[in-house]
């Protein structure tokens, strides 16, 4: 019997890991994919954001000068910007819904 609970506990635990991580993983997609559509709009096409998979050098602050004059913003750095737009549209959204 407690060789079963103890099982149990484990399985537990490991369930609510994988979907931690799942939702982990969600909220940072949509925070680069916000990034991606919001910082070029905003920017009139200046700004850009690096691909998660390009392994470029940036600066302190996140961001590089690329050859043809566009600003490269960091994929981790644009994906804390993108949630920060994501989270205070919705919250405008919610204020007018209210």
């Amino acid at each position: 019997m407690a060789m079963a609970d103890r099982r149990l506990r484990a399985l537990r635990a490991e369930s609510i890991t994988v979907l931690l991580s799942t939702f982990e993983s969600i909220w940072w997609l949509l925070g680069y994919a916000m990034a991606r559509l919001i910082l070029p709009i905003v920017s009139f096409g200046k700004v850009r954001v690096d691909s998660f998979l390009d392994c470029h050098k940036f600066n302190w602050l996140g961001y590089r000068y690329r050859e043809d004059g566009h600003l490269e913003i960091e994929a981790t750095f644009a994906t804390l910007i993108g949630l920060l737009a994501s989270c205070t549209g919705l919250m405008v959204i919610l204020f007018f819904v209210h």
